[in-house]
């Protein structure tokens, strides 16, 4: 009785930690980033004497909606274009801000072409050994020149921590395409494994081909 007793108190404890754990987490992590983009504009309101928490959140969403609304028309794109070739012609500045420019728009863009939007396998680091990669180009580079044949550049992130990894360099026709989303795929690395998404099927019943592979 004894032992039953402390197994119930043992998982009644685990189904609390399974409870808390993961929205506590989450609750801190958006209210983390949620002070982050709020002090971007609340540090300016503060020295003015303006202290109201979440003005700051607001004020900024505002401002990058007033920008994307004024860019997208006809005299917001030639001031656009205006202010890059400028950005682009000073020195050191323009190394900066190139960079920053074409990792913003690869990381937002919203096509299917665009990075880390297709999951792939890719053999490493042996033969018959395969990592979980994101595909984050196959344009063309010096790289599938040399190699004479068209490559893909991949990130493999490291299990658990995906903030580091590999770049790879694959030859297109050995890579293999997954379905799985993104999110599945970044869920499966963080969890090392032990959150693994299923195929899905197609109407025939059969797991459905990869996302990028040919019919």
């Amino acid at each position: 009785m004894a032992l039953g007793f402390w197994a119930r108190l043992r998982r009644w404890w685990v189904a609390g930690i399974l409870v808390l754990l993961p929205t506590a987490l989450t609750a801190w992590v958006v209210w983390t980033l949620f002070l982050f983009f709020d002090n971007i504009l609340g540090a300016r309101l503060r020295e003015i004497g303006v202290s109201v928490v979440g003005l700051g959140f607001v004020l900024l969403n505002l401002l990058l909606l007033v920008l994307g609304f004024v860019t997208t028309r006809l005299l917001g794109r030639r001031a656009f274009a205006v202010w890059d070739r400028l950005m682009h012609r000073v020195p050191l500045i323009n190394k900066i801000y190139s960079t920053l420019r074409q990792i913003a728009e690869v990381l937002l863009g919203s096509d299917e072409s665009a990075a880390f939007r297709k999951v792939a396998l890719v053999e490493y680091p042996a033969a018959g050994t395969y990592m979980v990669g994101f595909v984050t180009s196959t344009a063309a580079s010096e790289a599938g020149q040399k190699l004479g044949t068209k490559v893909s550049h991949v990130f493999v992130p490291s299990a658990v921590n995906p903030t580091t990894g590999f770049l790879l360099v694959v030859p297109e026709e050995k890579i293999r395409y997954l379905a799985m989303t993104p999110e599945e795929a970044m869920k499966m690395i963080v969890s090392a494994g032990a959150i693994v998404p299923v195929a899905p099927l197609s109407a025939t019943g059969a797991a459905a081909p990869p996302a990028g592979s040919s019919p």
